[in-house]
């Protein structure tokens, strides 16, 4: 694969919706929601990671790049991978499978009920003002479940990507700050304390 942002920021995309399309096939139901946010949260950052990683050290293995080089090639690589992994994912959900987005949206206000009674359960001898607080948040939730509202609305969607972006420039960032400083073809010697 040549070293290019745009063919590592194509093979991300792939890999996203691949991984989307697994979890997809194997856990539609019940756990549905858990599993797309243990996948979100937990395997797709590392990958985006990894890539960026790999693709910086691979350049950088080549010549010495300046530091808006590196941010500049990092973060073109997660943005694309993301930006079209997430329109392929929303084009689906909004147009092809909209009882699968239903389902996401029900369990993901299910759970939030479910750990908004948790916490509430766990106060001993609530005051009024939490009392009222913690009923006006269940009212809130229960007009939203009733409203069944899609995930994937144009408002969400921007937020989402909002949030991406700055997770993408925060890795863009720290991985640019080490790789503006690598030598090409360096290696790293291991000293022995003087005898």
């Amino acid at each position: 694969m040549k070293n290019k942002p745009t063919h590592y920021g194509l093979l991300l995309a792939a890999i996203t919706i691949i991984l989307f399309f697994a979890v997809y096939l194997l856990y539609l139901g019940e756990d549905y929601y858990m599993i797309s946010i243990k996948v979100n949260f937990f395997v797709l950052p590392g990958l985006y990671t990894l890539t960026a990683l790999i693709l910086l050290y691979k350049l950088t293995n080549q010549t010495k790049l300046p530091f808006l080089k590196c941010l500049s090639y990092s973060f073109t690589t997660l943005a694309l991978g993301g930006t079209l992994s997430y329109i392929f994912i929303a084009i689906f959900f909004n147009y092809i499978d909209l009882h699968a987005q239903h389902l996401l949206y029900n369990q993901g206000m299910s759970k939030l009920m479910e750990n908004l009674n948790a916490e509430y359960a766990t106060i001993q001898n609530p005051s009024e003002e939490i009392t009222s607080k913690y009923n006006e948040y269940v009212s809130i939730l229960k007009l939203r479940m009733a409203m069944n509202e899609p995930f994937f609305t144009f408002k969400n969607s921007c937020v989402f990507l909002s949030a991406l972006f700055f997770f993408y420039f925060i890795i863009s960032l720290l991985l640019s700050i080490f790789f503006r400083t690598r030598l090409p073809n360096a290696t790293f010697h291991r000293h022995s304390p003087a005898q």
